[in-house]
């Protein structure tokens, strides 16, 4: 052990010793402030601005942690404007840390190093595959991850789809409510939106600063950084889908901007990326949205097959990797090492009947979109959103996988303040059809969020098998229960009563729910609970007999409900 190591490791014990500081250190630490485990550290260095394009430099910085160099990580570090670069580390353990950087061809970015202490947190870090089941999420501090996707592709913008500017406490405002409702992640663009006639104008107003495509446009990259650091420090919990990079082609057609870029255009864009946001432990990966793959598209396949490869190659912390495939266009690289999870798009999917062909990958399953709240008006949008929504929820957590809501994508508007501002369409045709009501898509979302919380359940510990749960009164498809369990100990069901599917799905208003369940494997008797999905009310139901077949009724007429049996004994 170095006498720094010595040293910053006093500076965390005396810290602990003392009792809680004043104030919480923050969640992103930079310098010589003292960081946090799983939070986000970064040192800045000085450039002797030796180069004529700082974007074409390359430096490294080395972070050795307390337990030692073989768990050392080498980042590159960032341009960031003047002779300011930035290198930053996810702070991954407790104890003294200390930095050095190199640089072939700036001396100011050569030969530095330093250190900084890092004291323990209740942050739940990265998120990993489960151990205990790779379809499953967790997060480094051991925790299942449950999974409550909202489509929030301005996020991380100065701008909406209109092009007006969103102000910063409707991204607070957003966040917020959006997380009180029940939202554990959200899907947005990776960087501040510019709007733009055709794909290709769109890479260029996003990520470049000149037609020769030789300097990166900071001011866009440090708007989305400037959000993910407030996100971090004020929501650490909250997952980020970051869509990293435009299609480089229109809808249904083959990849042209990318192909056309240079080895070095290509290196400088995903070494920048990387290098800026990383360390961000809130992060997944998704490389292009609403695309098409597969034989028809080889442009398409070989643009994120390249980009996949460089991040499975140079992310330092292996934040899981996609790519959006189109609606209704099958997932393409599911048995790829650098797909390390699998987005699909669908319409309707009610019944999660995607799932099951994608379960043999062992991956996460994500319905990252399915129909939106207030997008088309009177023609696609499901008419009753708050079933509609529960229900997708429901039946894809209990299939294995987990899915997403959609409101007013093209815009930022708060939750609950979506009855009290108009929005208008952003598709020409419907212009004259503002949305002024409120949306309710996410009206139940908080009770899927606490039952899982409060019960403490992790759905690692669970496979789906549907087939030993039925609907007396002849559900099925997409209206049969869906059921998960853990071993024969503890069963999982969701029963969505549906009087109907699709748009205009809904709950059956007079019928009660009922469930024929084969018990016949579980040994011994078991509690059993309801749970109305709709506002989270819970109910006993006594105890039932394992080794038979049983039918319950669920005590509430015109609900679909969540139904738990445990073990007593």
């Amino acid at each position: 052990m170095t006498r720094l190591d010595r040293y910053f490791r006093l500076v965390v014990l005396a810290g602990v010793l003392a009792g809680a500081p004043t104030a919480r250190a923050a969640n992103f630490t930079t310098g010589a402030e003292p960081a946090v485990k799983f939070g986000v550290h970064e040192i800045v260095l000085s450039a002797a601005g030796s180069t004529a394009n700082p974007f074409d430099t390359v430096a490294t910085v080395t972070f050795t942690p307390p337990s030692g160099a073989k768990q050392a990580k080498t980042v590159y570090a960032f341009y960031d404007g003047g002779n300011a670069w930035r290198a930053r580390v996810y702070v991954s353990e407790v104890g003294g840390w200390t930095w050095s950087s190199a640089c072939a061809t700036d001396k100011g970015l050569d030969g530095r190093s330093g250190g900084f202490a890092a004291g323990d947190s209740k942050l739940r870090g990265r998120l990993l595959p489960h151990p205990k089941d790779p379809r499953q999420w967790m997060t480094d501090d051991g925790r299942w991850f449950l999974n409550l996707v909202d489509t929030a592709y301005f996020l991380l913008s100065s701008k909406d789809y209109q092009g007006q500017p969103i102000r910063e406490q409707d991204f607070h405002d957003y966040v917020r409510d959006a997380v009180n409702h029940g939202v554990t992640s959200f899907m947005t663009q990776g960087v501040a939106y510019a709007k733009a006639i055709s794909e290709e104008q769109s890479w260029t107003a996003k990520y470049f600063e000149d037609a020769g495509l030789t300097r990166l446009r900071l001011e866009n990259l440090r708007f989305s950084d400037q959000r993910l650091r407030w996100l971090l420090d004020h929501y650490p919990d909250v997952g980020i889908e970051m869509i990293l990079f435009p299609r480089g082609a229109p809808y249904g057609a083959d990849e042209r901007f990318w192909k056309q870029l240079t080895a070095a255009e290509k290196e400088r864009i995903l070494r920048y990326v990387i290098a800026r946001y990383a360390a961000y432990p809130q992060i997944f990966w998704l490389i292009a949205n609403d695309t098409h793959y597969g034989e028809k598209f080889p442009n398409n396949n070989a643009y994120v097959r390249e980009v996949g490869a460089y991040f499975k190659q140079h992310d330092p912390w292996q934040h899981p990797l996609s790519t959006g495939h189109a609606r209704h266009v099958d997932f393409f690289f599911g048995d790829e090492d650098w797909a390390t999870y699998l987005h699909l798009e669908n319409a309707y999917d009610l019944g999660a009947s995607q799932y099951p062909k994608y379960r043999r990958f062992a991956k996460p399953v994500s319905l990252g979109e399915d129909r939106y709240e207030q997008d088309h008006p009177n023609r696609l949008d499901p008419i009753n959103m708050r079933y509609y929504q529960r229900r997708l929820y429901w039946a894809w957590l209990l299939s294995g996988g987990s899915a997403n809501y959609g409101g007013r994508w093209w815009v930022l508007h708060p939750y609950t303040q979506t009855g009290k501002r108009e929005a208008p369409n952003p598709r020409p045709a419907y212009a004259a059809t503002p949305h002024r009501a409120a949306l309710t898509g996410l009206d139940s979302v908080r009770f899927i969020r606490d039952y899982f919380v409060s019960r403490k359940i992790e759905l690692s510990d669970f496979e789906p098998d549907h087939s030993l749960a039925s609907d007396p009164d002849g559900g099925q498809d997409a209206r049969a229960p869906k059921l998960m369990r853990r071993g024969h100990e503890e069963f999982l069901l969701y029963h969505p009563n549906a009087a109907a599917d699709g748009r205009e799905a809904k709950p059956q208003s007079e019928r009660t729910a009922r469930v024929l369940l084969d018990l016949h494997q579980a040994d011994g008797p078991l509690a059993v609970e309801w749970y109305r999905a709709h506002d989270g009310i819970a109910q006993q139901g006594g105890q039932v007999a394992g080794g038979t077949e049983v039918e319950l009724v669920a005590p509430w007429p015109g609900h679909d409900v969540v139904l738990r049996l445990v073990k007593t004994r």
